[in-house]
């Protein structure tokens, strides 16, 4: 009979890629002697054809060898070799995928606003936002969202990137200017979650309103639209100058924060704007406002 934890290995194996009647066999095999296909199918309870057609399938992907003595003994690959071989052929397929894919401009004009449902699709959208991050980036971050993406903050100010961060629990990330809500507290205890909000280079951005564990997303939005981008570039510019106002008194020496408004910093995603609408700078190149 079937237990649950079967049922889980059954799943994490199709999770891999494996058919169902392919986790079937690779999981009748591991832990156990090697046996022949025939033995197999009726401890699956699979036609024999079938099973011989999955076990052929196995060998190809590396997950079971055939003994060619006159036996045909099966047996399961160890599972740290199974998955490890699994890594490094989805390592290459990436990088081929990388390779066909580089040639395909991403340079496309689109002003639409997406919605994201699961919490790894926004963080892992973030981290992509943060990894093109050239010039600048501005967020608003509470605990979770800041500790989850730590290291992309971190690798994108090790680029030269200008990183400045909103932040309720401090964690010093490398060369990220975080400056602290003074009263974070009582930001923690009457927002209805976690806080994820964040824009790069003013011509990407992306709001989101997570659970407390990060399980699960309230709303979620993503947008290139360079408009909407520079806007809320000024929005978490305001924002932080605020609370740095709000906690220290005076912004006096608070050299990380000069000029990060969106007509000082003038980032990609304005001169993207402006080159779009055929409008001209309105003020003199170098000259902060």
């Amino acid at each position: 009979m079937a237990t649950t934890n079967d049922d889980d290995l059954i799943n994490a194996l199709q999770g891999l890629g494996f058919s169902e009647i392919e986790a079937l066999v690779y999981a009748y095999l591991v832990g156990r002697e090697p046996a022949t296909g025939y033995r197999i199918s009726h401890g699956i309870g699979k036609p024999t054809a079938n099973t011989y057609k999955a076990v052929a399938s196995l060998v190809q992907q590396g997950a079971v060898q055939v003994d060619e003595g006159g036996s045909r003994l099966i047996r399961a690959v160890p599972p740290d070799e199974l998955l490890a071989g699994l890594e490094q052929r989805a390592r290459k397929m990436r990088e081929a995928a990388r390779a066909a894919l580089a040639d395909r401009s991403s340079d496309v004009v689109d002003d639409r606003v997406y919605t994201l449902r699961a919490p790894d699709q926004v963080l892992e959208r973030a981290r992509a936002m943060l990894a093109r991050a050239r010039e600048i980036v501005l967020g608003d971050l509470f605990p979770g969202p800041l500790e989850a993406l730590a290291g992309d903050l971190a690798a994108a100010a090790s680029r030269g990137v200008r990183v400045v961060v909103k932040v309720y629990s401090p964690l010093d990330v490398p060369g990220v200017a975080e400056v602290p809500e003074a009263d974070a507290a009582r930001a923690l205890a009457e927002w209805p979650g976690q806080q994820l909000s964040l824009v790069v280079d003013a011509a990407e951005h992306r709001l989101a309103l997570l659970d407390a564990s990060l399980a699960s997303v309230h709303q979620a939005v993503w947008s290139r639209s360079t408009f909407l981008s520079c806007l809320h570039h000024n929005h978490v510019a305001m924002e932080v100058l605020h609370t740095a106002w709000k906690g220290r008194g005076s912004l006096a020496g608070a050299d990380s924060l000069v000029g990060i408004s969106l007509l000082s910093s003038r980032p990609s995603g304005l001169r993207r704007l402006q080159e779009l609408t055929g409008a001209a700078p309105s003020v003199p190149e170098g000259e902060n406002r």
